[in-house]
Order: C-alpha cells, then sequence, then structure tokens
C-alpha cells in the first residue's frame, strides 16, 4: 500500500540472476498481486523486509513473518528498451518509482529527497524508459511521454508521483526513433506471450501533454505505430487509454476509431474547494461537469469500459465517496488508489501531513465502496493492475499468464496444493 519493500543488494542480485523480475511484480497471498517497490521512496524507511527462509520468498514486517511471496518471471522482450540519457552529474539513483502497479519499472526517483527550496531543478539521472512496461495482471503499459505541461509551467498536482521538471529528453515520442523502437518492443512482446496475449491489456499513460486535444493524437500515434510494425493491433483483453478529457468530443471518437476500446479519465480529487488546493493548474479548475460530459459520451462511443480514479488520503473521505457514488450512478467504477508519499507527495505531506492511508482504512473505504457500486449495479474497474483496483477485494481474482510465471513460482503452488 505505498510503503515499499526492503530488499538487500545481494538478494536482488539473486533473483535476477534466477530470471525473476525484481520490481514490484510480486504475487501475495490469497492470489493478490502487491504493487509494492524497493526501497521506493529514498530515505523513507519501510517496515516490510523480503527474505528468502528455506527457499520461500517471503516478507516480514518489523521481523515478524507477514506473508509468503513469488516473483514474475523477467520477461524476454525487456531487453528492447529506451535507454535515457544521462544528466551531467551523471549517476542514477537506487529507488525505484512505481504508479501504482502499472509502471513497474526500474526509473530512479532523482534526489533522495525534495529539496527545501522548491525553485531547485530536480533531474532524473539515468535509468531507462521502457518501451512497454509489464503491468502486475498481465498488462503491458506504454509512456510516450514521461512528463506533464503541467509540471512545466511549475504548477504541478500537488500529489504527483513523478519527480523532477518537465524537459524535453522526458517527451519521450518526440524523440528520433522512438516510435520505431515502441513497434519492435511490441513486436517482441506479442512474440513471447504468443497464444495468451488474450489475457493481456494494453495501456497507453502519461502525463497530461499539451494541446486541447490532451494529447489524444499523441496516443493515436502509439497505436499506428504498433499497426505499422504488426500489421495489426493485438487481441489483447483491452486496449485503454488513460487521459484527461479532451476539450472537444471528436478526440474521444477518433481514440475508438483509432483501436482504444477503453478510456480512464482520472478526476483525482472530487470536491470543488479541494481540486483547486490540490491541482493549482487548468486540470484543478475544470468543473466535474465536465467529467460527467465525457464520460456519458464516451460511454456511447468506447465498446469497453469507461473509469476514472479517486486518491485516498488528500481529499475528504465523505466527498470522495460522493464521487464514487456520482460516477458509479452513470455506470462509470472509479479506482481507488492510495496517495503515495514520492516526488511531490513528499512535500505535501510535509505541508499538510497527508500520508499513505493505512491498509485498515483502504479496507473500510473498499467496503464503503463495494455497497456502492452493489446499489448501483455497477461493476467494479476491469483494470489490470495493482491493489488499487475495488475488484480484488470484492473477490474477483484475476490469474497471471504463464508466458510469465517463473518455474518456480508453480512448483511452489503445486507443492501447497
Amino acid at each position: 500500500m505505498g510503503r515499499g519493500l526492503t530488499i538487500s543488494p545481494e538478494l536482488k542480485q539473486t533473483l535476477l540472476d534466477e530470471g525473476y523480475y525484481h520490481a514490484p511484480l510480486t504475487w501475495l497471498r490469497d492470489d493478490i498481486t502487491g504493487p509494492f517497490s524497493f526501497n521506493a521512496y529514498g530515505s523513507n524507511t519501510s517496515p516490510f523486509e523480503v527474505k528468502r527462509i528455506d527457499g520461500q520468498l517471503q516478507v516480514w514486517e518489523n521481523g515478524k513473518f507477514y506473508t509468503n511471496i513469488a516473483f514474475y518471471k523477467r520477461p524476454k522482450f525487456w531487453g528492447h528498451q529506451w535507454a535515457f540519457k544521462k544528466n551531467a552529474e551523471g549517476g542514477a539513483s537506487n529507488s525505484i518509482f512505481l504508479d501504482e502497479g502499472i509502471s513497474s519499472v526500474l526509473t530512479p526517483c532523482g534526489q533522495e529527497d525534495f529539496p527545501e527550496n522548491e525553485n531547485t531543478t530536480l533531474e532524473l539521472t539515468g535509468g531507462k524508459f521502457p518501451f512497454v512496461s509489464l503491468a502486475c495482471y498481465n498488462g503491458l503499459c506504454i509512456w510516450p511521454s514521461w512528463g506533464c505541461t503541467y509540471t512545466k509551467s511549475k504548477n504541478a498536482c500537488r500529489f504527483c508521483c513523478i519527480p523532477g521538471n518537465y524537459d524535453e529528453d522526458k517527451v519521450l515520442y518526440k524523440q528520433e526513433g522512438w516510435f520505431e523502437g515502441l513497434g519492435e518492443a511490441v513486436k517482441a512482446a506479442v512474440d513471447e506471450i504468443g497464444d495468451e496475449i488474450g489475457k493481456f491489456s494494453i495501456t497507453v499513460d502519461a502525463g497530461t501533454l499539451p494541446g486541447a486535444d490532451k494529447g489524444a493524437s499523441v496516443y493515436i500515434k502509439v497505436l499506428e505505430a504498433i499497426k505499422a510494425r504488426l500489421g495489426y493491433l493485438p487481441k489483447a483483453s483491452y486496449i485503454r487509454a488513460v487521459i484527461e478529457p479532451p476539450h472537444d468530443e471528436k478526440w474521444l471518437y477518433a481514440l475508438r476509431d483509432a483501436g482504444y476500446t477503453d478510456i480512464q479519465m482520472d478526476v483525482d480529487v472530487y470536491d470543488t474547494d479541494e481540486r483547486r488546493a490540490m491541482m493549482p493548474n487548468a486540470k484543478g479548475f475544470r468543473p466535474i461537469a465536465d467529467y460527467l460530459k465525457a464520460f456519458r459520451k464516451a460511454k456511447e462511443i468506447f465498446p469497453g469500459e469507461v473509469a476514472t480514479q479517486l486518491i485516498a488520503g488528500i481529499q475528504n473521505e465523505k466527498r470522495l465517496l460522493d464521487g464514487f457514488e456520482q460516477f458509479a450512478s452513470i455506470g462509470v467504477p472509479t479506482l481507488l488508489t492510495p496517495f503515495l508519499v514520492g516526488g511531490l507527495g513528499r512535500k505535501l505531506k510535509r505541508e499538510t501531513g497527508a500520508d499513505v492511508p493505512s491498509s485498515d482504512s483502504m479496507k473500510q473505504l473498499y467496503d464503503k465502496a463495494s455497497a456502492i457500486l452493489l446499489k448501483h449495479n455497477c461493476p467494479p474497474a476491469n483494470f489490470r493492475g495493482g491493489v488499487s483496483s475495488l475488484a480484488e477485494f470484492m473477490g474477483r481474482r484475476l490469474k497471471r499468464a504463464d508466458v510469465v510465471t517463473h518455474e518456480l513460482d508453480r512448483a511452489l503452488v503445486a507443492a501447497a496444493a
């Protein structure tokens, strides 16, 4: 739930040598995939530690056994990545940034802590931005940009987990050869996944990009690049665009026509005053009515799911549930995501006391949200990644595909049975 995991360098290397992917793709008890990251927030110390005891990987909390875990196999297509150039200072942080189970990428977090001087420039110092990353529940995620127009204009959302200022190096789609490289990475992924591609999802996500289309034209080019390399779009379980609502509904039609089956437009904060306080930018000043209009139109257009997100821990819970119910009443499920104290979130925590919600508080919130979904006959979000998905709490379990399941994992499951 955003606390991260501690792991020794020796065990980390051993996992790599054995063919595991040692980032947050971690299989927990009761078939729940945990979106955990190692040393996720720089100097913050997690109470959870990964150990190997008698051949079994385990998580211990404050020195006491917590749960057995298993890790995903490291996919072969991981070799098809985009190398991000180092800045003048060089050297990458060992921190790992995680976007609630979606990003799942070894990406340096920049400095260990957010500087007291807010005018200080934070830069990512190295690592890799992947063409295609692997989400917790058999999902492929594509980030055409790691930057956001609001960060560039220095009015970023105060809870943003992505550290550093917006710079052209992070606008990946503008870099020469990026779309061609993306096509090659997707080709490698599809070849490796094979007949199990139907168990996988494809999600395209980015910070808000400049323009009234909010980046829709770039999202369309992503699918065009895939089609150009493969000759078709993979028949995944869904192809989702995560995007701020475009100002003109023609872009919703364009996304659908390009091949997107689902769309997710994240409200993040529901109450008007809280929106403006947490998002001091154009998104924060967009009325909820804009989202409701976009949701209703999208439900007419897209064959799959229309969804949104609200973040727990940074807003009044009653108002959050009011929003959850309003969206459910029109058939739009909401991902309830815990606030993560990373990036700008560190500063927000210092200034307001906002923190990662406890597991008990999230369970209570899920209880209330579940009742709302049942009341409106609205299914939980069909979202393949992380504990932000209410579907997990409501008992729907999604199984990993064999192609990303390590042989040792299957042996442990068989032994337990």
